[in-house]
């Protein structure tokens, strides 16, 4: 409810005085007589004004505001003498181009008081004496201009309290749902339904249906059998009771019910599962996100979404089942990805489950409702995306108990970029400045601590350009940008990063050609397979640098 789109013009302005329980005639019939679009905006300025509006009494008190439609008729009356109203007649206009188009009222309650501060009334009307008691007619037209800003800004303050209203209705359903939620929790094993669960929270189901599936992003059926499922695990893993025993325990009444519903959700059936996890020994991780996450010890199924994760686990000696290399196509170390299976762009549990993982490594947050999809497949641990390469790799690591494997990595890489710094001593400058640049298909980024750049920064001594550290600073791996931008971010040494194809026709791509003109400096040009910074890149990289620096550059 907002009236800022719309163009209210006045057409008369004055404060009129009560009499004591006297009737008053239809205030707006002499104004309102030649048009249907006038509508009436009454103040009450004291207490003790009862308005009637098509006989129906509203009683207001000071600072209440009230909206009358052009076919509506309302009339006033006063328990005492002194009683003041204040009184706006106007029209509404929708804005459309260049066109007004009438419309009956703003989009406000109309018979109905909004109660405001009489505090602001007051300083919005202000106490000018000349505007008692005076008609349109006698008013200037500045007086006019005036008073149609202070409408405007009490009709403002009007479509405010419906906002605030709004928003508490909105606050108060999230909370009632939230404590369906805690309820569904505490009350899984019991014969809980949809119509009972929106009974508790104040809603018709499908209202509550739509509400709780936009705060949990699941149906609230569906959430329920996640619950179960969840507690299924646990006790599957710590029991030896009969399936029908522990289907009844957490609220499932048919076993077979239960069998489906858990071979869906994890890929094996509940005896499978059992069989698996009754004997493995299991340890407690806590990832990023603080949860405590029961991890089974020698787990060999593992399944990761691969973005700063597979290559990690690969120089661990580690081949995963499965990886979302949807993204990976172009790596260096593609040849090593032929037995992993493809699970998309992400962690897709429908693409998971049938894999039958025993662990699910995650390198960035998903959403909760993803992560409480993901648990009830295998024990999953969410990286921390903040990690430089060495923390995340010694993380990983320890979570698969080859800490020995990533010291060795660590040591070699390290050999490696001091061989490759003596190798490039006459090439560069430490401390130089640098920037990297990465075209994709028609779009051109800058990236930030991220990718290429990371070797370039952390490991050969380049220092960000004024504008990347910037970027570094606000946490942005990467921004897209203009052509015309490219020399805004440059650095004292550049890299401009395309696809083989791009950089062997550069001369059919007047975005590459141009890159010389644009930039001072330095400019290389490198595939764009090496912007990665997993383990396995950065260490062939660093063999390839002495090559890079010694092409030609522009």
């Amino acid at each position: 409810m907002n009236p800022a789109p719309l163009y209210i013009r006045l057409q008369h302005y004055d404060r009129f005085q009560v009499d004591r329980m006297m009737p008053a005639s239809s205030h707006n019939e002499e104004i309102n007589n030649n048009g249907t679009n006038l509508c009436t905006l009454l103040i009450a300025l004291s207490h003790g004004i009862r308005l009637y509006i098509d006989k129906i009494a509203v009683d207001l008190r000071q600072g209440s505001c009230i909206l009358v439609l052009p076919i509506q008729h309302y009339s006033v009356e006063s328990s005492n003498g002194e009683a003041q109203l204040a009184r706006f007649i106007f029209e509404t206009f929708e804005v459309e181009g260049l066109i007004l188009n009438p419309v009956a009222h703003p989009p406000l309650l109309c018979g109905y008081p909004y109660s405001l501060f009489f505090s602001q009334v007051k300083q919005v009307l202000g106490n000018e004496s000349w505007m008692r008691n005076r008609f349109s007619s006698s008013l200037s037209t500045s007086e006019m201009a005036m008073m149609q800003g202070r409408l405007q800004l009490i009709l403002g303050l009007m479509a405010q309290l419906d906002q605030q209203a709004a928003h508490l209705q909105s606050e108060e359903k999230i909370k009632m749902i939230q404590y369906t939620v805690h309820y569904m929790e505490q009350h899984y094993d019991e014969d809980l339904t949809v119509e009972q669960l929106a009974n508790m929270a104040g809603m018709v189901r499908w209202q509550y249906s739509q509400q709780f599936k936009t705060l949990t992003g699941q149906k609230p059926t569906d959430y329920l059998v996640h619950l179960r499922i969840k507690h299924a695990k646990k006790l599957l893993c710590n029991s030896t009771e009969p399936l029908s025993k522990i289907s009844r325990q957490i609220g499932f009444k048919d076993e077979y019910y239960f069998s489906r519903c858990f071979r869906k959700l994890t890929g094996n059936t509940p005896r499978k599962y059992a069989n698996i996890h009754l004997h493995t020994q299991l340890r407690t991780v806590i990832d990023s996100l603080g949860r405590k996450v029961h991890v089974p010890k020698n787990a060999t199924r593992i399944v990761t979404d691969g973005k700063y994760t597979l290559g990690e686990l690969l120089v661990l000696g580690i081949s995963p089942i499965g990886a979302a290399i949807s993204l990976k196509n172009n790596v260096i170390y593609h040849n090593k990805l032929r037995n992993i299976q493809n699970i998309g762009h992400w962690a897709d549990p429908d693409k998971i489950a049938p894999l039958q993982p025993e662990f699910v490594l995650l390198s960035y947050h998903h959403h909760a409702q993803d992560l409480q999809v993901l648990d009830a497949i295998a024990p999953t641990v969410v990286l921390d995306h903040k990690f430089r390469l060495f923390d995340r790799l010694r993380y990983i690591a320890k979570l698969f108990e080859r800490a020995k494997a990533a010291e060795k990595w660590i040591t070699a890489y390290e050999d490696k970029v001091r061989r490759a710094r003596r190798q490039l001593a006459d090439a560069y400058a430490a401390g130089e400045t640098a920037a990297v640049y990465l075209k994709l298909g028609a779009k051109l980024y800058v990236m930030g601590h991220n990718g290429f750049a990371a070797t370039l920064y952390e490991s050969l001594g380049f220092r960000p350009s004024a504008k990347v550290m910037h970027l570094i600073e606000q946490g942005q791996s990467w921004i897209e940008i203009q052509q015309h931008q490219l020399n805004h971010y440059a650095g004292d040494r550049n890299f401009f990063l395309a696809s083989p194809l791009e950089l062997q026709t550069a001369a059919h791509h007047p975005q590459i050609e141009a890159i010389a003109e644009l930039i001072p400096g330095k400019i290389h040009y490198m595939d764009a397979t090496w912007n990665y910074e997993d383990p396995i890149t950065r260490g062939r990289l660093l063999e390839m640098l002495p090559y890079i620096f010694k092409r030609k550059t522009m």
